[in-house]
């Protein structure tokens, strides 16, 4: 059993770091919070560098590698900075779809851009009147002889103000059972790529965290889009969405983890050198105690998401069928563990951590959305009971455990 990154890896790894060392300044992340604003130039940069899709094919411009390589990269970013690593992972992360599902052509026409840093996508899942339920959509498509028609609301959507594209589930079939019927479908942003009607973005201001980020409201009023631009099977959507779902909660799991590395190394630095009473502040149990069980917590959930990722991109058929089990274990456990930790950092710094100067507490409103975001942990805990319920005892004995 051999716990160890690949030098390949290990030089992603470094390589992310220096990157993000270099270009996450305080000033900028500050500027981007306050303002509300995308760091574009900075998503530009990390896609001329090769950070952006990662996992893509070769072919579009991308890495040709995996899932653990993504996490390494979005663990050293946001590590770097809560705030722009979690912005520039959202911003490619939804074209994981596209390269799981999409067509050649597709691939070739919405991940190359990616790649590049010129791109921007979001997903379009969330409707006003259903959150965590995606059996169902408001959000209807009716296939016309010359494309395909949308009409309805979508909320909660990240990027939408600056996303060129948005990749939507909507109901094909109104009279399929819940869960059935649906279809994911590409709806650029140009209107020159529509065949008529009109798409309608707002934006929802004035929340927690991630404010480097857009978050809208997506409008289809009779939108009309060629037939081509339908993703994986028609009528299966639902399954399209699970399956991108299995990837990106890994990766999800991996901003927690990188923002608790970051609040960690933060509260250990001013532990050590903050004096009080003559002293380090380390030297205080109160202080020193809480910082080495942080640490044990940390170690927890940076291998249990290297695992995670690790099954992922084995791609075995033997840990197909349980694959969810451990994604949604991932899902829920890393960011519930790194919400503990970073609070505990707040604490190290005493009154200064309540302060955005002091960052910690700027870490702990981004990372709040990750136990919300690609199905809350509820629901995590709800597909791991449903799995559990279900595999054989003798597999989870001589297998799993």
């Amino acid at each position: 059993m051999d716990f160890s990154l690949s030098k390949e890896q290990q030089d992603i790894k470094k390589a992310a770091a220096e990157f993000a060392k270099g270009e996450f300044k305080p000033e900028v992340a500050h500027e981007c919070e306050l303002n509300h604003r995308f760091p574009r130039e900075l998503y530009k940069k990390a896609g001329g560098l090769g950070f952006v899709g990662m996992d893509y094919p070769e072919e579009v411009g991308g890495g040709g590698m995996g899932v653990l390589e993504n996490v390494l990269i979005v663990e050293e970013f946001c590590k770097a900075d809560s705030g722009i690593g979690m912005a520039i992972h959202l911003a490619y992360l939804p074209a994981k779809i596209v390269r799981i599902f999409g067509t050649t052509e597709q691939r070739r026409k919405y991940l190359t851009p990616i790649t590049r840093g010129d791109w921007i996508c979001g997903v379009c899942f969330t409707e006003p009147d259903h959150g965590s339920d995606l059996t169902r959509m408001e959000t209807t498509l009716v296939e016309k002889s010359d494309g395909f028609v949308l009409n309805g609301t979508k909320i909660f959507t990240t990027n939408a103000a600056y996303a060129d594209y948005f990749i939507v589930l909507a109901q094909d079939d109104p009279d399929a059972a819940p869960g059935k019927g649906m279809t994911t479908i590409l709806v650029e942003k140009n209107p020159s790529s529509w065949l008529s009607g009109s798409l309608e973005i707002n934006e929802i201001p004035h929340k927690m965290g991630i404010r480097t980020t857009s978050s809208g409201e997506l409008v289809f009023h009779e939108l009309k889009v060629p037939k081509k631009n339908i993703v994986g099977e028609r009528g299966k959507g639902l399954n399209t969405v699970l399956g991108f779902l299995d990837e990106s909660r890994i990766e999800i799991a991996a901003q927690a983890l990188g923002n608790a590395e970051g609040a960690f190394l933060k509260a250990l630095n001013h532990a050590r050198e903050r004096r009080q009473f003559q002293k380090p502040i380390i030297d205080f149990q109160a202080i020193g105690h809480r910082l080495g069980r942080l640490w044990s917590q940390l170690m927890s959930v940076k291998y249990l998401t290297y695992f995670a990722a690790w099954m992922c991109d084995q791609k075995n058929e033997k840990d197909l069928a349980t694959l969810p089990l451990f994604t949604s274990m991932v899902k829920h456990h890393v960011p519930e563990t790194a919400k503990k930790i970073i609070d505990e950092t707040i604490t190290v710094f005493g009154g200064y951590g309540y302060f955005l100067e002091q960052d910690v507490e700027r870490r702990y409103r981004d990372n709040r959305i990750v136990e919300m975001y690609e199905g809350t942990v509820e629901v995590q805990l709800n597909n791991m009971v449903r799995i559990l319920k279900k595999l054989n005892m003798d597999f989870i004995d001589s297998s799993l455990l």
